[in-house]
């Protein structure tokens, strides 16, 4: 068995894979057996900040054209990968068949310590599924007003289907450790006046200019400068989250899918994951404008964290020395951040 986390987000471009990659190399470094799993539908990732661009994913476990372990990529600096890509359109629609393939190819899997799920942004059937089978969430925000509501936004769909374990919170691209508390704490007043869930914090991680280097390197921060201040939060994450498991604790990964689908099958319509305006009509033409809407608001995310990044890439390539492993130049410390701003916001709501 093994602890299977969920890492989403409410919004793009957060850098909610980056954690979830440089985490499970923390991870690893500390002598687990790490799997992660890119459940990100359409822009995968992973591939970017690694460099791995795979021909086979789980769509061709889920057809049976391959079993999973001809389908992952293993040791991949120390961690397994399996890439989701078309197979996460996929499992929103399978045949009883199809789902016995699924959950078979998981039962011949490697034992893992931890099972790390990178998920798209925003608010899907697939995502949700995710998480509702998780026994651990992790959710990435950042200081950002837009950030906060969609990572609420996320929170209150939990709440509506009964999620019961704590929610572990990681503040990202944090440039003074005041704003991420400010930030932390009024998502967490808003939580407990509106919602039934409970969040707790798990940690920041700061604006580095090293993690835009890494991705043009397309290696991550973790393996290319780890004395780096990311790095460093990363590492304190890591160490909280080995030493402060959920009360839940491990699970199998075949229990986790037959929950993953049973949830997909009763929460699969795109209307039941938003707001019911009552001046709407309902039927299949409402259905059909939701599930366009839901792919152009996943679109427009999507092509929003392409841009910021070009912009960012474009910005490094101006100044080639910043991104010379050789010579890595390790930024300064924000003024402000500790890197263990947790202990503080859990001494603050004790």
């Amino acid at each position: 068995m093994a602890r299977i986390i969920t890492v989403t987000s409410g919004k793009g471009g957060v850098g909610k894979t980056s954690i979830s990659l440089n985490l499970s190399l923390a991870l690893a470094s500390q002598g687990f057996k790490v799997c992660l799993f890119d459940a990100d539908l359409g822009l995968a990732n992973v591939n970017i900040l690694t460099g791995i661009y795979p021909k086979k994913d789980l769509g061709h476990v889920i057809s049976g054209q391959f079993n999973l372990n001809e389908v992952i990529i293993r040791d991949y600096q120390g961690i397994d990968i399996i890439p989701g890509s078309s197979g996460i359109q996929k499992i929103a629609d399978l045949t009883r068949t199809e789902t016995g393939t699924l959950i078979s190819a998981f039962l011949d899997l490697d034992e893992y310590d931890y099972f790390i799920f990178d998920t798209s942004a925003g608010i899907s059937s697939q995502v949700l599924s995710f998480c509702m089978a998780s026994h651990e969430i992790v959710l990435v925000a950042t200081c950002e007003p837009t950030s906060l509501t969609d990572a609420y936004s996320m929170l209150k769909v939990l709440s509506r289907y009964g999620y019961d374990s704590p929610i572990r919170v990681i503040i990202n691209q944090v440039t003074s450790g005041k704003a991420a508390k400010k930030a932390y704490a009024h998502l967490k007043t808003t939580v407990n006046r509106f919602l039934d869930v409970r969040i707790v914090p798990l940690g920041i991680v700061a604006s580095d200019k090293n993690v835009q280097a890494a991705v043009i390197s397309q290696t991550p921060f973790w393996m290319l400068f780890p004395d780096t201040v990311a790095s460093k939060c990363i590492k304190n994450i890591c160490e909280k989250l080995v030493f402060n498991a959920v009360s839940s604790g491990d699970m199998q990964l075949e229990l986790f899918w037959d929950k993953c689908l049973r949830f997909l099958e009763k929460h699969r319509r795109p209307e039941d994951f938003l707001e019911k305006d009552p001046a709407q009509p309902s039927g299949d033409k409402t259905a059909e404008d939701l599930q366009i809407k839901t792919a152009l608001s996943q679109m427009e995310s999507k092509l929003s964290l392409l841009m910021e990044e070009v912009k960012q890439i474009k910005m490094m390539l101006q100044h080639p020395k910043n991104i010379s492993p050789e010579t890595p130049s390790p930024p300064p410390e924000p003024r402000e951040i500790s890197i263990d701003f947790e202990a503080w916001m859990e001494k603050k709501y004790k």
